[in-house]
């Protein structure tokens, strides 16, 4: 919650700078800002390499892994340089600085032509294009100067709908995964399954008997009752009270129509905005998790532990359940014991798997500043990234060096980087070639480039359990909102999210009484929730009319 104040805050400050005029509706600011336009474009291939026909310089400004070596020296991108015909001069700012550098130059309007890696939320996107600092992108995408996102737009409409802004403007180059990454697993010990005798089970109602089996059969064999049935870990300072039950929404029906839009949020089947935690249904839902607390099934150290203590009882066999992660590789050395779960029903009727993610991602990755002498150059560099070519690039490096292409079609790293002879691990032994590590860079990861454990064939056969019952894609919506809208926000959000997390947690723990959930309740619809959930819907009625 300090992180939207302090975004909001720079948002205030960037609004009081005396620049450009925004844009308020689709027909204004269509053109480029920029001067000698027609004479810069026409030096610009609008496909292929190179991509200018007489060099052209620019600036940019990214945010810098620490693992990734210095952008104006590192190889893949001077291998790139030599390709495009496109050489920049970059401002590299360490990535735990760089939030800070942003917004002060930002609110200094002292720019560079590109931002890259930006870490703009939609919020600030919204704030930086009102103040005309940042351009709209769809004029240059209309002209054919980033092929690569016309076509993905073009073969799924709700990639466009995903980085529209309020005004109907695109001033973003995204980060989209269409790979298995993006869908989140949990894990449940087969091995334990096994030695009972126990099916896998297929409903809440069988989970909490097999839950119940764990405990008292000692399925790990040392005469102890020393097994948690599920466990987990806290993530950061993610400190939402549905951190780890938030896998089980869609086994109460939730996220069916949107996936969750924000916590405790989602779409009911008439298309409105509901707040999930004060659902009658999710109120069944923390009964359940209650009960499984209150007779010793959830490890009381669940919302405390991080992942190396987790690792510890995975490692000592001590766990029966854990929904953690795309892929299993980080549990240790008992990994293998451990498989996807069928989706559990906790109620009759349709339900999702909501643990997947919209192919969008990082919305404010890349970025095209009112102070860029070539927007269409610029352009096609960061669009080039949204290509196969371009993402195998950032992500492993030069072809035949780093990675060879096999006859399947699919991507695979030479073995002194994929099993670097020096110890190395394979983001360390890439890190002249390649800039994927840290995230945040336009790019569209498929199966065939990604070469994250979630795409590994066992981590794929795996996601098979649950893909028939994942949220179509079609229907993850990601909000946008207009200026307004995000001040107004702030008012709400911070007071609501932090009730409502504190109180699922005491429900759950029983440290609250399950008997003062309608007194919860009120409490909420009297923050103003109502005028919380009106913005929400306001921003779901855009999505559906772009």
């Amino acid at each position: 919650m300090k992180r939207k104040l302090v975004l909001l805050t720079a948002a205030m400050l960037i609004t009081s700078i005396p620049v450009l005029s925004a844009c308020s509706d689709k027909d204004k600011g269509a053109e480029p800002v920029t001067t000698g336009a027609a004479n810069k474009e026409a030096n610009i291939n609008k496909t292929g390499m190179p991509i200018a026909k007489e060099p052209v310089q620019l600036k940019g400004l990214v945010s810098k892994y620490e693992l990734v070596k210095d952008w104006n020296e590192h190889k893949g991108l001077k291998n790139y340089e030599a390709k495009s015909n496109v050489i920049i001069k970059w401002d590299t700012v360490p990535q735990n600085a760089f939030d800070e550098r942003r917004n002060l130059m930002f609110a200094s309007n002292d720019l560079p032509d590109f931002v890259m890696r930006a870490n703009l939320s939609p919020q600030l996107i919204t704030s930086y294009a009102a103040a005309g600092q940042i351009i709209p992108l769809d004029p240059l995408i209309e002209a054919g100067y980033a092929p690569n996102l016309a076509a993905l737009m073009k073969e799924n409409d709700g990639i466009r709908k995903s980085i529209t802004s309020a005004d109907g403007h695109i001033y973003s180059l995204p980060n989209i995964s269409e790979a298995d990454g993006r869908i989140s697993s949990s894990w449940i010990n087969k091995k334990w399954l096994d030695k009972l005798g126990l099916q896998m089970p297929t409903t809440t109602d069988e989970f909490y008997k097999v839950l119940k089996a764990f405990k008292e059969q000692d399925p790990n064999g040392n005469g102890k009752a020393d097994e948690v049935p599920i466990s987990g870990y806290k993530e950061g300072n993610k400190n939402y009270g549905d951190q780890f039950i938030k896998s089980f929404y869609g086994s109460w029906g939730f996220g069916a129509n949107s996936g969750i839009i924000a916590p405790f949020m989602d779409v009911d089947n008439g298309g409105k905005v509901r707040y999930i935690a004060t659902d009658n249904t999710f109120k069944d839902m923390i009964t359940f998790f209650n009960k499984l607390w209150q007779e010793g099934l959830i490890d009381k150290e669940i919302l405390s532990q991080d992942m190396k203590q987790e690792i510890a009882k995975v490692d000592d066999e001590r766990v029966g359940y854990v929904a953690k992660g795309n892929n299993n590789l980080w549990m240790g050395k008992n990994r293998n014991n451990y498989v996807q779960n069928p989706l559990l029903k906790g109620i009759d009727g349709k339900v999702y798997w909501t643990g997947i993610s919209p192919k969008v991602r990082d919305l404010g990755s890349f970025v095209i500043t009112s102070k860029n002498p070539n927007p269409a150059a610029t352009l096609r560099w960061g669009d080039y990234f949204l290509s196969e070519e371009g993402t195998a690039m950032a992500r492993l490096g030069i072809e035949g060096v780093t990675y060879t292409i096999g006859s399947d079609g699919f991507y695979k790293l030479k073995d002194e980087f994929a099993k670097n002879p020096n110890g190395l691990t394979v983001d360390e032994a890439l890190s002249e070639y390649t800039i994927f590590q840290g995230g945040g860079i336009p790019q569209r990861v498929t199966q065939k480039v990604d070469q994250s454990a979630a795409v590994l064939p066992e981590m794929i056969a795996n996601k098979d359990v649950i893909r028939p019952n994942l949220v179509p894609d079609a229907k993850l919506m990601i909000p946008t909102f207009t200026e307004k809208e995000n001040i107004e926000l702030s008012s709400y959000a911070t007071d609501i999210e932090a009730y409502a997390d504190e109180n699922i947690v005491k429900f759950i723990t029983g440290a609250k009484p399950l008997s003062e959930w309608d007194k919860y309740v009120s409490t909420l619809n009297k923050m103003q929730l109502d005028k919380y959930l009106a913005i929400y819907q306001a921003a779901y009625d855009r999505w559906n009319q772009k």
